[in-house]
């Protein structure tokens, strides 16, 4: 996990115990068991169901064993009916019972009773396997859905400092370790559940009987302990391991390139080769773990029935019956303690897991962009307005991205940002869709507070480009659409056409429908430049912000993309906001702002900068000092 994750306390530990629990713990446990669930978004009644569902099957199993004493006291007594009534409560209300549904208790019927409930338990425990696998896929789902939607909708100073390859690990693997966790929690109360009830059968038994095997089984889960601790180390390494795994695939697959032209493919192979190693040792450790307590858990069950069975005849002097009874319930519990402790062991590896997710999932939420106003940004009038506007990354530094800015961007014209890098002139444009919000001043457009309109309204009536064109792996059409999913075929090949596109679209083999791969591999810079120009004009959104469209492009797509924001300024009342390094792409525009330090240096057309003679004069002779003619 990146640092400075936590940011909640990690929920105090279940520790299992050999005696009963007491109610205010039990009472504890379940309160913490329904708060988890809350946290992964598991609703309490889907909880309760399952525990309720759990306490059904195991007393229909208990049923079914505890109708095998009968069956012993039937056989023992030659079947005389008379004699066991006359001799024992419980088989009163036993005929009477058997009376009810016109039946004769035997040997036949009552092994098809303890049959029937054996039955009826294994019908709740399907149903429950059913319940259980729904709610933790949809769990799963809606888990997933919901931290997709709360990073999108997170402000955009969570998007600088998030990892993208923790977030990655969180959403997938951690998210299903996470989920285990949960519905282990589930188990354990479960098995506490059944537990409670055999104990329960036991006491009736015998009391120093069950005295005496809940000394030993609490013993074995004691001397088990450590291995627990050591399950939970493990699992904190392995959700490192899978989160650096996670971190190193996603940078090294977007940089592929990078890696084949420095000479670095032996090199990263060999560090794929060491994290997938410890990835593999961290999962092999928490194996080995867990088969080791599985390996001692057994005989040491075995061997403690085996001192119950010495105990209850020398010590006790229990009856047969009771003695067998006995004896299957606590080899019942055998499995039982079992998956106690291959539960909690489990559970101790992904508890790591949970906490990363959850933390995860409510950090983004803590992040979530503040609510806007309630007006509509309909349209553009005016001007776009920054009045003495400051704003700072880190808010301790004194040296902030922009000091004391005012400036205008006039409706209908074309405005380039200029200045050397570093300035803040990309800071200053991502102010604008209230992508950041100034730490001081007033920014307005067609004299109203930016803070007043709905935030889906003003970024509606915003289109941007981005310096890096962001092209997904569908066709053109489909990438020109994103922003606009129902744009006619005229709306998409009118952007095209704006954006000086069309024409070498047209000549692919596919048209609009060509697949340009990841991240649009498959087209030039400048093709891909302009067809995410087209992207950002299907909308025909009354501001277009351009952020260094043309820094990557030679010559010729420069001049192909200035031609283009001249057809736009013909044919379109859209406004234009561009911030260049190329000084002769804006020399057309109607306004040149120059940036330096975060602050407003100058301001005027192209003519008038360089007879100021200053940083855009010296810009301008350094790149050559030569604007086509037909920029002007």
């Amino acid at each position: 996990m990146s640092a400075g994750r936590r940011i909640s306390r990690p929920p105090p530990r279940i520790t299992a115990t050999g005696g009963t629990p007491r109610p205010e713990a039990e009472s504890r446990m379940y309160r913490k068991l329904i708060h988890e669930a809350a946290l992964m978004g598991l609703p309490s009644r889907t909880v309760w169901l399952l525990l309720a569902l759990h306490l059904l099957g195991t007393l229909m199993e208990m049923s079914s064993l505890v109708i095998l004493m009968p069956v012993f006291q039937f056989v023992q007594s030659g079947g005389d009916l008379a004699l066991l009534a006359a001799e024992n409560k419980h088989w009163r209300l036993l005929i009477d019972i058997y009376d009810f549904f016109g039946l004769t208790p035997n040997l036949a019927s009552l092994l098809v009773t303890s049959l029937i409930f054996l039955l009826l338990r294994q019908a709740i425990t399907y149903v429950r396997l059913l319940v259980q696998a729904f709610a933790k896929e949809s769990m799963i789902a809606r888990l997933r859905a919901e931290a997709f939607d709360k990073y999108l909708h997170a402000d955009i100073a969570y998007h600088d400092r998030a990892e993208s390859g923790g977030l990655v690990n969180d959403l997938t693997t951690d998210l299903q370790r996470a989920a285990d966790y949960t519905f282990g929690q589930i188990m354990l109360a479960g098995v506490l559940i059944v537990s409670l009830v055999y104990i329960g059968g036991l006491f009736a038994l015998s009391v120093p009987m069950t005295v005496t095997a809940l000394f030993i089984f609490g013993l074995a889960l004691f001397i088990l302990r450590t291995q627990m601790k050591k399950s939970e180390v493990a699992g904190r390494e392995v959700v490192q391991a899978n989160q650096r795994m996670s971190a190193f695939l996603i940078e090294r697959l977007r940089l592929a390139r990078l890696v084949r032209l420095a000479g670095m493919e032996r090199a990263e192979s060999d560090h794929m080769r060491l994290l997938t190693t410890r990835q593999r040792n961290g999962l092999f450790r928490l194996f080995t773990l867990v088969a080791r307590v599985d390996v001692i858990m057994e005989p040491m069950v075995i061997g403690a029935a085996y001192v119950l069975i010495f105990v209850s005849v020398e010590k006790f002097g229990l009856k047969i019956e009771e003695i067998g009874l006995f004896l299957l319930i606590v080899l019942r519990l055998l499995p039982v303690a079992k998956e106690v402790a291959r539960t909690r062991q489990s559970n101790r590896a992904t508890r790591e897991a949970h906490i990363s997710v959850t933390e995860r999932i409510t950090e983004m939420g803590a992040a979530r962009e503040k609510a806007a106003g309630t007006r509509e940004f309909e349209r553009f009038d005016g001007a776009f307005r920054f009045d003495h506007v400051s704003f700072g990354y880190d808010k301790l530094s004194d040296k902030p991205a922009l000091s004391d800015v005012s400036v205008r961007f006039e409706a209908g014209q074309l405005t380039a940002l200029v200045g050397p890098s570093g300035a803040g002139k990309s800071t200053l444009i991502d102010l604008m869709p209230r992508l950041r919000r100034p730490d001081s001043g007033v920014i307005e457009v067609g004299g109203i507070n930016i803070e007043e309109f709905t935030l889906d309204s003003l970024r509606a009536g915003i289109s941007s480009a981005p310096q890096t064109p962001q092209i997904f792996n569908v066709s053109i059409a489909e990438h020109i659409r994103y922003g606009k999913p129902d744009a006619t075929v005229e709306e998409v090949h009118r952007a095209a056409t704006l954006a000086n596109a069309a024409e070498f679209i047209e000549h692919l083999p596919d048209g609009y429908e060509t697949v340009v791969g990841e991240s649009g591999v498959r087209l030039s810079g400048g093709q891909r430049q302009r067809v995410d120009l087209a992207r950002a004009l299907v909308r025909l959104a009354p501001i277009l912000l351009l952020d260094e469209p043309t820094s990557n492009q030679d010559a010729d797509s420069e001049a192909l993309f200035r031609d283009a924001l001249m057809r736009i300024r013909r044919e379109t009342d859209i406004t234009i906001i561009v911030i260049a390094h190329r000084l002769s792409t804006v020399a057309m525009a109607d306004k040149i702002t120059v940036l330096q330090n975060g602050h407003i240096t100058a301001e005027g057309t192209h003519e008038t900068l360089l007879q100021e003679d200053g940083w855009y004069a010296n810009a301008f002779r350094k790149q050559g000092g030569f604007v086509d003619a037909a920029a002007q």
